[in-house]
């Protein structure tokens, strides 16, 4: 007596299901921890301007309009023209390109000439000479 069929198929099967399903979360987790906006450590309105120019990478000086000072997303504590220096000489040295590295000063429309200008005081004495002010494009 045979239990057994005469042409039965024992050829292994693979699974798609598990594979899909690991795939999937996968793409989720890249989804769910790839942020796509710029985070900023101060919260600025910048000025409007009639055109846009894009700049590559570049050390920024971000001022608000309370007088906070960011250099590179850190926030300092005193916003004396030493303390941005320093600030500006460690962005330069970590990010390795010298004076050729563009500093971008990001103002609040309401901050004082006095904070912009001592910013841009503070890229010269750290030996950046290439400085740029950040603008809004106008609608």
């Amino acid at each position: 007596m045979h239990l057994r069929a005469k042409y039965a198929d024992d050829s292994p099967d693979i699974n798609f299901i598990p594979l899909i399903d690991v795939l999937l979360v996968i793409v989720i987790f890249l989804a769910v921890s790839t942020t796509f906006t710029q985070e900023r450590a101060l919260d600025v309105s910048l000025p409007q301007a009639q055109s846009a120019l894009e700049i590559p990478a570049s050390i920024s000086i971000t001022i608000a309009a309370d007088g906070q000072v960011a250099v590179d997303q850190r926030v300092l504590e005193n916003t004396d023209v030493s303390a941005i220096v320093a600030a500006l000489t460690a962005a330069a040295a970590q990010e390795g390109s010298g004076p050729e590295k563009i500093v971008v000063i990001r103002a609040d429309a309401n901050a004082t000439h006095q904070a912009v200008v001592t910013a841009m005081q503070a890229a010269r004495l750290a030996g950046l000479n290439k400085i740029s002010l950040a603008a809004q494009v106008a609608d």
